[in-house]
């Protein structure tokens, strides 16, 4: 019954964050928003917020592992999601398509990455929130305007009412999380958020990522995808102030670290697959085939 409820939550918080990022969407057409502005700020976190609530949840139920498994299994999940839409989206060349703008997003994550490999203390903290603040200023300050006269009646409402049940709804997968891993302890609990929640909390970042190739808007998918994870990071030090003893980033374990170096390495060859404009379209798949079978060898190694 656990497994059942727990994949009831996370179908109702997956087409919660659906309806939240039309709503937040709807909203940013009302105004002269840029692409990435609205991507990469504005979706990126409204269906962030169940990697926020699960992993300052999680925290507080003093499992700081499940926190860290879940934003690092998160993140890589996303890139091994963009992955597959690039072989997908085959004849998009979604990859070689995207404005090379989006390298800076890239070097941003590689940059946290080695950041969480060599520094355990409150001055990590200090640099995640900087750099999502240097994050911010680059998108204000670089962005695209985009201008669109759509409106629907009573969205800003409809927006708050999706967001307090997004919240409940991720504060329950969370507390259901932390008892999967009392009843199955074989399984680790860095496992659980790197897969249970790592996977289920992404699932607003892919639909809403499918949905803008399928219109076209491939700088937009690409931002959204980006920007989540940038955000997690953000969540991350957020978290950290939650944690009584020591620093959330020292709940790491042999399983939470095969997500952290293998996310390093698959966000760096996104870069090279945005980097490389002339590269062939047979490359292109094959890199983003590498990515994917490092994710999948990741995830088969969480059960060994």
């Amino acid at each position: 019954m656990d497994g059942i409820f727990f994949l009831v939550l996370a179908f109702l918080v997956a087409f919660s964050s659906i309806k939240l990022s039309y709503y937040g969407d709807t909203l940013s057409k009302s105004t002269k928003l840029g692409t990435a502005f609205i991507g990469g700020l504005l979706i990126a976190s409204i269906t962030s917020l169940p990697e926020l609530v699960t992993s300052v949840s999680a925290v507080l139920v003093n499992n700081p592992y499940l926190s860290f498994g879940d934003i690092l299994g998160s993140n890589m999940f996303n890139v091994f999601v963009l992955s597959i839409f690039n072989i997908w989206f085959f004849k998009q060349d979604f990859f070689n398509s995207v404005s090379k703008k989006y390298l800076i997003e890239c070097l941003i994550l590689i940059t946290e990455y080695i950041l969480i490999i060599f520094i355990s203390s409150t001055l990590l903290t200090i640099l995640l929130l900087f750099m999502y603040v240097f994050y911010i200023l680059r998108i204000l300050k670089n962005d695209e305007e985009t201008s669109n006269n759509t409106s629907e009646k009573h969205v800003l409402l409809k927006f708050i009412l999706c967001s307090v049940l997004l919240i409940g709804l991720s504060i329950l997968l969370t507390l259901e999380a932390d008892n999967i891993t009392h009843i199955y302890p074989k399984i680790s609990s860095s496992s659980v958020g790197a897969i249970l929640l790592g996977i289920t909390t992404s699932l607003p970042e892919v639909v809403s990522t499918y949905t803008l190739l399928k219109l076209g808007n491939n700088n937009m998918a690409i931002s959204n995808m980006l920007g989540s994870n940038i955000f997690n990071f953000l969540i991350l030090s957020v978290s950290d102030f939650f944690v009584k003893k020591d620093h959330i980033y020292s709940y790491s374990d042999k399983y939470s670290n095969m997500y952290l170096y293998g996310g390093l390495i698959v966000t760096f060859l996104l870069f090279i697959c945005i980097y490389h404009k002339k590269m062939t379209k047979k490359c292109n798949i094959m890199l983003s085939l590498l990515i994917s079978l490092i994710y999948l060898i990741v995830w088969y190694f969480q059960f060994k």
